[in-house]
């Protein structure tokens, strides 16, 4: 009669090769993974050359929300305070915010228009990142933030 559930010690050979450790069934398996916050030499990533078009949605949500306020004259330009407000809830020291805005800030003096806000926008999530400012943005980058990318048009076929 038996007074386990345990199979006999004849059974147990064929489970591998955790036989011979007395602790095999609960042993950990040695993974080697890249721990997130460990430096890897060579590993860095480089600047992306364009804005994604789910980041670029959330941003146009963010400038669609303020667009407008104060100017009557420009009704599709964020307002210079505004944008500090904006991009103060970063916490990114103001002479970065400068910078950012020193790299985008091209049509009217003051104020930003729709990519000019993106962009500004995709740099702050990028220094959030950890990534270091460029010192010019690459056409790339203003060609992903222009044009009709965000309208798909089916095609009719009757």
């Amino acid at each position: 009669m038996r007074l386990t559930l345990r199979k006999d010690d004849s059974a147990s050979s064929d489970t591998g090769s955790d036989e011979h450790h007395p602790y095999g069934k609960h042993r950990k398996k040695r993974m080697v993974r890249k721990h997130p916050n460990k430096h890897h030499e060579g590993d860095r990533k480089r600047w992306r050359d364009a804005v994604t078009e789910r980041e670029r949605k959330r941003y146009e949500g963010v400038w669609a929300a303020n667009r407008g306020l104060f100017l009557e004259e420009a009704p599709d330009d964020v307002v210079n305070f505004i944008v500090r407000d904006i991009w103060l809830r970063s916490r990114l020291p103001e002479h970065e915010l400068e910078d950012v805005w020193d790299l985008v800030e091209d049509s009217f003096p003051g104020r930003l228009c729709k990519e000019e806000f993106v962009v500004g926008l995709w740099l702050i999530d990028q220094r959030l990142k950890g990534r270091k400012l460029p010192t010019k943005v690459s056409p790339t980058v203003w060609a992903s933030v222009r044009g009709l990318q965000g309208i798909k048009v089916k095609k009719f076929l009757g």
